[in-house]
């Protein structure tokens, strides 16, 4: 079965696709490693974990989305096809031209608390090592 639903690429417009309804073929269009974003109770953004740092696509609630993303609705924790109206309010709501300012201006935000944030886990992960050497030395 497919379902209608939208693509959102880096640096393009918002696209209508058709697509089988499976998680499957959803990993192996976005990437393995998914995170899935409600946008509202029946309609949720499919996104890859693993995007790189380069794709900068699209701002939503204050965070950016990086890479391509798949914006899908859901009955009943399924995969359906989404309604006109929908598409539509979707469609405007992640227009590139509403984005690509606000991408541009809050990408050195971003790379900032993304790298401020691998260095505090960096900075984590020495400390526990260090535990675990002076428990095993002791």
């Amino acid at each position: 079965m497919k379902i209608k639903c939208l693509l959102v690429m880096a640096g393009k417009e918002v696209q209508t696709m058709k697509i089988p309804a499976s998680i499957k073929f959803i990993k192996s269009f976005i990437g393995e490693n998914l995170y899935k974003v409600k946008l509202d109770d029946n309609t949720m953004l499919i996104a890859n974990k693993e995007a790189s740092l380069e794709e900068y696509n699209r701002i939503y609630k204050d965070s950016i989305i990086l890479g391509t993303f798949l914006i899908v609705a859901t009955k009943k924790k399924r995969i359906v096809s989404m309604k006109k109206r929908a598409i539509q309010k979707y469609f405007n709501m992640f227009k590139l031209r509403k984005h690509l300012k606000k991408v541009e201006k809050n990408k050195e935000e971003f790379l900032e608390e993304y790298y401020s944030n691998i260095r505090k886990i960096k900075q984590k992960n020495a400390e526990r090592n260090k535990r675990i050497i002076f428990k095993i030395a002791a």
